[in-house]
């Protein structure tokens, strides 16, 4: 979840660094972080995060089909599912 700071102000920031983006990239930025009522750092901050969980869950996904389950595995869950347990 987002922090709302109020965009221009900073908490805490004790360093600072420049990062060469388009124009239109930045502006896109600023629009987003305005919209959220969040800094800039914030909005990339959270876009990062969301980012990196997209990733792992396209790397969770791939493991599983590298990995199908078995016939076992597969009876069970059969077993699990049925009325049996009704």
């Amino acid at each position: 979840m987002a922090e709302s700071i109020p965009v221009g102000h900073t908490r805490s920031m004790t360093r600072a660094t420049t990062i060469k983006v388009e124009t239109s990239t930045r502006d896109a930025v600023l629009a987003l972080a305005k919209r959220q009522g969040v800094t800039m750092d914030v909005a990339i901050r959270t876009m990062t995060e969301a980012a990196e969980r997209e990733l792992r869950f396209a790397d969770l996904k791939a493991a599983m089909e590298a990995n199908p389950p078995d016939e076992a595995y597969l009876a069970e869950l059969a077993d699990w599912e049925s009325d049996a347990w009704s």
